[in-house]
């Protein structure tokens, strides 16, 4: 895994993470506030995970099941 994306601001992990599931060509909605980074994360990685559940309307852990 030491080639994945780690880098970036918080709104470009937002961007990456809700436009992977809704097209590239879409608007972005409002940014939400940053979250606490959690461990093992960066705040890129935060701001894919946001996105994904921004694009969903649902939270990451729900999806688990």
């Amino acid at each position: 895994m030491g080639d994945v994306i780690r880098e970036g601001s918080y709104s470009d992990g937002f961007a990456v993470g809700y436009r992977a599931i809704k097209g590239t060509t879409v608007a972005l909605p409002g940014l939400p506030g940053q979250p606490g980074t959690r461990g093992n994360s960066t705040p890129f990685l935060m701001g894919v995970r946001k996105g994904i559940e921004k694009a969903l309307s649902k939270k990451i852990d729900e999806l688990r099941a």
